[in-house]
């Protein structure tokens, strides 16, 4: 009864509202699929190094998937037009707590690793925001060898192991590798750090859902959302570029003569990193691309595409999308080639 009523997956902490039981369809095995090539983009960006994978190291930095990743988030939790969300806090637990044990176990293999390398007894009280030229090797002098494993404390507490250790435990059990809590803590994996960032999607879910809702049907509200959204993205983007885009990098090597440079010449380089990473660990910029999807799906129920005359259109438009997305990409790997 409840599947014909259109009831299924409605969690507790929401109120039915008759008007929200006629949804649109979805097929659900693309969206799927989709994931699917998503997360294979994903191992590709983690996976070997720009030599094994020659000119197509290019798409590296053209990492669309994790944006893509969190607009169908915010797309997949509204497009099934569930009931107003009336009980916030017990719906975000419901369904951080779903995802929560498979973060579990994957923080307890990651913590495990972590204190292989990192222990009192290879703990370096000479925190640097990146790799050092002479890290491999005992007292910086290649002669003496390879030094042993090592690791070095926290932005926030770079000369206390055990500071390090408990601030890191606690910002990964409780899923705040955010910013700027990602001051206090190692860094373990992506999983992780995306688990994190999807957790607070789900803590502004409801808010944005029933906000979304009283709008239902209204496509043109829905558009200018949208517009008001894209717009906000570029204006992010182009401001952290305008303030970054003068920062220089760390440089430890000449790259024609592959002497060491001057430490002095790259001593500001850490500036470049921490704004690098404080924006990659912001969550509202990630949470922005979640609100997108969702806002898309409430735009998908308002229009209903399949259900119009030239619903075949909307197949080319996408088509389309997809061959853009592939042009581009072959555009990539072959400036490399080309150049």
């Amino acid at each position: 009864m409840s599947e014909h009523l259109n009831l299924e997956g409605i969690l507790e902490g929401t109120t039915v509202e008759k008007e929200q039981l006629n949804n649109t369809f979805i097929d659900w095995d693309v969206i799927a699929g989709f994931r699917f090539l998503l997360a294979c983009y994903v191992m590709f960006m983690h996976i070997g190094s720009s030599r094994s994978w020659s000119a197509f190291d290019n798409l590296r930095g053209w990492p669309w998937h994790l944006h893509v990743f969190f607009t169908l988030g915010g797309f997949s939790l509204a497009a099934p037009m569930n009931p107003v969300i009336e009980k916030k806090f017990k719906y975000c637990m419901a369904r951080i707590g779903a995802m929560y044990p498979m973060y579990a176990v994957a923080l307890l293999f990651l913590f495990a690793n972590l204190l292989v390398s990192c222990r009192p007894s290879t703990f370096r009280p000479d925190f640097h925001w990146d790799a050092q030229p002479d890290d491999l090797y005992i007292d910086g002098d290649e002669s003496k060898g390879l030094a042993p494993l090592f690791c070095e404390g926290t932005p926030a507490t770079p000369t206390s192991y055990w500071a390090s250790l408990f601030l890191t435990i606690f910002v990964y059990i409780t899923g705040s590798l955010v910013t700027p809590f990602f001051l206090t803590s190692w860094w373990m994996g992506y999983y992780l750090w995306f688990s994190s960032m999807y957790y607070q999607c789900l803590m502004v879910f409801p808010v944005v859902y029933n906000a979304l809702a009283k709008w239902r049907s209204n496509v043109r509200m829905y558009l200018s959302t949208l517009a008001a959204l894209f717009a906000l993205n570029v204006f992010l983007l182009l401001l952290t570029w305008l303030v970054s885009k003068d920062y220089k990098g760390y440089n430890h090597y000449d790259e024609v003569t592959g002497l060491k440079n001057n430490p002095d010449s790259y001593e500001d380089a850490h500036k470049h990193n921490a704004t690098i990473l404080a924006w990659y660990l912001f969550s509202p910029f990630w949470i922005l691309y979640f609100v997108i999807g969702a806002v898309t799906a409430f735009l998908y129920d308002a229009y209903r595409p399949a259900e119009k005359n030239n619903s075949r259109v909307w197949g080319y438009i996408a088509d389309g999308c997809t061959l853009i997305v592939v042009i581009w990409s072959i555009c990539l790997v072959s400036y490399v080639v080309m150049r």
